[in-house]
């Protein structure tokens, strides 16, 4: 049996509501236990995990090991001082902030920790998930975690240093390849017999629905490329005129990444002095 049957999130934001989803697909809504601070945080829950349960924070770690803190890093030091008193070394406890180090988070609770990082498309059972093993995490526990993890992402084990580059081109990535799609359509606007928008959507959604099917069935980027673009052709003008563009936007994207970072310092998360580790009671 799982150690970890019943999850509990923090914060319900937009990472915390696509974790909420993609747990709810891996244990059961039912099994799917939040806190919040607002009544539209809870009406939000409600929606998107019919099932799931709005419970007060001081309680939470009573209904799951696996706590999963979606919230601001100037948020956490007074959130894990409302749960410390019934955490345990039974209790994992997740992070979903890149600029936090585990060992800082694991230097305030007595169990293992671990950080994750969701991106768009998990809530459908898509998409990756970026997991990063910390401190007390046993190898068992890692596999546990990523069994769970696989109901409703493709996970990835990353080290914590490769966290914010795989953290942009997971998760941002959808969202800049959108992007392009949509910088797509309003290009042909200018062309001599321009389509209507939503045709051209359309047709743009389906090049990318037939692309992620050719990489799925085991086609590697290169090899769409190589299929299509001719040279000399229409295909090759736009990848020559569009490479130095797509790769500096990533460049933006990995320097907001670090810049947002060291804008936001890890804060002081050590327990209470006088603060003594306590057991399991269902031991």
């Amino acid at each position: 049996m799982s150690e970890y049957g019943a999850v509990g999130v923090v914060g319900l934001g937009r990472m915390g509501l696509t974790l909420a989803s993609g747990f709810g697909m891996a244990v059961g809504p039912g099994r799917v236990y939040a806190s919040v601070r607002s009544p539209a945080g809870a009406d939000r829950l409600r929606e998107t995990v019919p099932g799931a349960t709005v419970v007060p924070l001081p309680e939470l770690a009573g209904h799951a090991r696996l706590l999963v803190l979606c919230v601001r890093n100037a948020d956490l030091p007074e959130v894990l001082g409302t749960l410390r008193p019934r955490l345990t070394e039974r209790h994992l406890v997740i992070t979903v902030n890149n600029g936090l180090p585990l060992r800082t988070l694991a230097e305030a609770v007595q169990g293992p920790v671990a950080k994750l990082v969701p991106s768009v498309g998990n809530e459908i059972g898509a998409g990756a998930t970026l997991l990063v093993p910390g401190p007390r995490l046993t190898d068992r526990g890692t596999e546990e975690l990523l069994g769970l993890l696989r109901a409703f992402s493709e996970p990835y084990v990353i080290e914590e240093g490769q966290g914010r580059t795989a953290t942009d081109l997971a998760s941002c990535g959808p969202a800049l390849l959108a992007g392009a799609a949509r910088a797509m359509v309003a290009a042909q606007r200018e062309g001599g017999a321009p389509l209507p928008d939503d045709l051209a959507e359309r047709l743009v959604t389906q090049s990318l629905h037939a692309l992620s099917r050719l990489l799925e069935g085991g086609a590697r980027l290169d090899d769409v490329v190589d299929r299509v673009a001719v040279p000399g052709g229409n295909t090759a003008a736009a990848l020559d005129a569009s490479g130095s563009a797509l790769v500096e936007s990533w460049r933006a994207a990995f320097r907001a990444s670090a810049e947002n970072e060291r804008a936001k310092p890890a804060p002081r998360l050590g327990p209470e002095p006088g603060h003594r580790a306590t057991t399991d009671p269902d031991r």
